[in-house]
C-alpha cells in the first residue's frame, strides 16, 4: 500500500503549529524546575557543600561523554518513515549508546575513573573524588535512557503529538518531586547520590512514559514507524544516518566548549574576574530560560515542510511555518528587552535569584547586551530544520565551528588589542562575544540555506 504524507500534505496554518510547538516550548520549564529541585535538595542533605561541588563535577563529565544522545531525537524525525528504517536507526542509536554508557561505566567502576579524576581533571581530596565515582555509577545508565526516551520522542513528534512529550517530562517532574521531598524528610542518601539517582531514574521514567504513548496510540513502535510519511528516496543505510549524524554530535560538542571559553576570557581579564563572572553567569541563566523554549522550534520546519517545496502548497507551508518562527523569536526578544532595561530585570536577580547588589547591577547590563537571542536563535531553528529535512547536516557543523571561532577572535580583539575591559566590564565583553558567535553561526546558515532552497 502507497503511504500518504499524513503529517505534511494540505496547508499549514497557525493554529496547528501553536498545537504542535507550545508543549515543545513548555517543556523546558519543567526542566528547569526539575534542576532547582535537585540543587534544593542537596542543601538540605548530608554533605551538602562537598555535594554541590561534586554533583557539578558529574554533570559535566556525564554530559561531556552522552552529549550525542541529544541528536537521536533528530535522527529519528528526519530519518525514520517506517519498519525497516526504524530497525536500522535503532541498531545505530542503541550501538552508540552503548558505547557511552561503556566509557561511564569505565569512569565509574574501575580504577581508571580515580586516575582520570586525579590526572585530567586534578582532583585532590579523597573525599571528593570517592563522592565523584559514586554519583559516575549512578549516571553511567543515564546514555541508555535517554535513548530510549529521546528516540522515541522523534517518533511522537513526527506524528505532531508534542503533548506526549510535555506529558512525560510533567510525570517525571512529580516522580522526582516526591522521591526529593521523601529522601529530605527521611535522609536516605547524601546530596549527590540523591541527585543522581534523581537525574537517572526521572529520565528514565519520562521514557517510559513516551513509550507508553507510542504504544497507546499506535500498538508498537514498528507500527508508529510505518505510518510515518516518507523520508526517503532509497532504503535507509547506516552510512547515511552516520553522515547525518556526525555533524550535528561535533555540534554539541563545540556548544559544550563556547562557555568555558568565555569564562576563561572574562577570568584573564585585568579587572575583577570575579564579579564578572558571577554577573555573566546569572545574567545568561536567566536569559537561556527564555532561549531554551526554542530549543524545538525547528522542529516545524523538519516536520511541516518538504525539502524541494516543488508545489505551491508547499512553498506556501515554508512561509507560514517561516513566519511563524520568526514571529516567535520577535516576540521573545521584546520580552527579553522588556526584562532587561525595566525594573523587572533588577528585581529577578536581586530578589529572586538573591544576588548582590553589585552583581544584579551589572547582570543587567548583560542582558540587555544578550536580548538580540531569542530573534538570532529563531532565524537559526528555521534553517536547522530546512537542513536537517534536506539531510545536509554539515553545515550544521560547520556553523557552530565558525561560532566557536567568531567567539575566540572577539575576546581576543577586545580583551587584548582594545582592551575594551578598561571601558566594559569583562561580563560585558563576554556577552558581547556570546552574541557575535550566534550571530556569525546564524548567518552563515541563513546565508547557505537561501542558496540551496
Amino acid at each position: 500500500m502507497e503511504k500518504t504524507n499524513k503529517n505534511k500534505e494540505g496547508k499549514v496554518n497557525y493554529k496547528r503549529l501553536l498545537k504542535f510547538f507550545v508543549p515543545l516550548a513548555v517543556t523546558p520549564f519543567f526542566i528547569t524546575s526539575i534542576h532547582t529541585l535537585m540543587n534544593a535538595a542537596i542543601a538540605r542533605l548530608p554533605y551538602p557543600e562537598l555535594s554541590i561541588a561534586v554533583f557539578t563535577i558529574v554533570k559535566g563529565i556525564s554530559n561531556a561523554v552522552k552529549a550525542p544522545t541529544r541528536m537521536f531525537m533528530q535522527i529519528s524525525v528526519s530519518m525514520v518513515d517506517d519498519r525497516k528504517s526504524y530497525l536500522t536507526a535503532s541498531k545505530l542509536v542503541w550501538l552508540l549508546s552503548g558505547l557511552f554508557f561503556i566509557v561511564l561505566v569505565i569512569l565509574g567502576y574501575t580504577p581508571v575513573g580515580e586516575w582520570f579524576l586525579k590526572r585530567i581533571m586534578g582532583l585532590t581530596d579523597p573525599e571528593t573524588i570517592r563522592f565523584t565515582l559514586l554519583g559516575l555509577r549512578i549516571t553511567a545508565f543515564l546514555p541508555l535512557v535517554e535513548t530510549l526516551r529521546n528516540f522515541h520522542r522523534g517518533l511522537v513528534i513526527s506524528h505532531e503529538r508534542t503533548r506526549i512529550v510535555t506529558a512525560g517530562t510533567a510525570v517525571r517532574l512529580i516522580a522526582i518531586s516526591i522521591f526529593l521531598f521523601l529522601s529530605v524528610r527521611f535522609q536516605l542518601f547524601t546530596g549527590v547520590v540523591t541527585a543522581s539517582l534523581a537525574w537517572t531514574l526521572g529520565i528514565g521514567i519520562e521514557a517510559l512514559v513516551v513509550l507508553f504513548g507510542v504504544i497507546y496510540f499506535y500498538k508498537s513502535p514498528f507500527r508508529a514507524a510505518d505510518l510515518l510519511p516518507a523520508k526517503n528516496d532509497t532504503v535507509l543505510k547506516i552510512s547515511q544516518i552516520m553522515s547525518f549524524f556526525i555533524p550535528l554530535a561535533a555540534m554539541r560538542y563545540l556548544r559544550s566548549f563556547i562557555q568555558p571559553l568565555i569564562q576563561s576570557g572574562i577570568a584573564r581579564s585585568q579587572a575583577d574576574p570575579t564579579l564578572a563572572l558571577a554577573a555573566f553567569g546569572v545574567a545568561y541563566g536567566l536569559m537561556m530560560i527564555i532561549v531554551e523554549t526554542m530549543r524545538n522550534l525547528h522542529q516545524c520546519s523538519l516536520v511541516y515542510v518538504k525539502p524541494d517545496r516543488k508545489t505551491e502548497i508547499e512553498e506556501e507551508n515554508w512561509q507560514t511555518v517561516k513566519r511563524f518562527c520568526l514571529a516567535t523569536g520577535i516576540i521573545l526578544t521584546v520580552i527579553s528587552f522588556i526584562i532587561a532595561l525595566s525594573p523587572m530585570g533588577y528585581f529577578i536577580l536581586r530578589y529572586i535569584i538573591g544576588v548582590s547588589e553589585e552583581v544584579a547591577d551589572l547582570g543587567r547590563y548583560v542582558l540587555i547586551t544578550l536580548s538580540f537571542l531569542p530573534f538570532i536563535r529563531a532565524v537559526r531553528e528555521v534553517y536547522w530544520g530546512q537542513l536537517m529535512n534536506n539531510k545536509t547536516t554539515r553545515l550544521i557543523g560547520y556553523g557552530k565551528a565558525v561560532n566557536f571561532g567568531a567567539v575566540l577572535i572577539s575576546l581576543f580583539i577586545f580583551i587584548v588589542p582594545l582592551n575594551l575591559a578598561v571601558i566594559l566590564s569583562p561580563a560585558i565583553i563576554g556577552a558581547i562575544s556570546f552574541s557575535i558567535g550566534q550571530g556569525a553561526e546564524t548567518i552563515l546558515i541563513w546565508k547557505y540555506s537561501r542558496l540551496e532552497y
